[in-house]
């Protein structure tokens, strides 16, 4: 028995995958209705704490920065995680579909949905 917890959102190939996909899942959270509105405020906070001056840590460059990067992921990650677990599967599923059929057909199994046909050239 596998007792490591697993993530509800698949892993990328590469970060700017990963980033890319969590934001489209966040933009698309944030307008389900499902989803609470008290909830809906963690990212909107981050966003405000990004744009605002004021810092938790000030007066070394680079780590202010660095202060900013981890409240952002903060705001996301307890954003995803207090979200209904099925509305974020719900969401998933439906960005990954179109990706499951080019995936299944990298590794030489037919796609589930696709229906065989011929096609013919007509020329006039």
């Amino acid at each position: 028995m596998d007792n490591k917890p697993r993530s509800i959102i698949p892993s990328q190939n590469n970060a700017l995958e990963e980033l890319t996909f969590r934001v489209k899942l966040i933009w698309r959270l944030m307008a389900d209705r499902r989803v609470s509105p008290l909830v809906k405020l963690l990212p909107v906070g981050a966003l405000i704490y990004l744009i605002s001056p004021i810092d938790a840590i000030m007066g070394i460059p680079g780590i202010s920065a660095l202060d900013d990067m981890g409240i952002l992921w903060l705001g996301s990650y307890f954003f995803i995680e207090l979200c209904p677990t099925d509305v974020i599967q719900e969401h998933v599923r439906e960005m990954t579909n179109n990706n499951t059929i080019v995936e299944d057909a990298k590794q030489g199994q037919p796609p589930a949905e696709v229906i065989d046909g011929e096609a013919t050239d007509i020329q006039e």
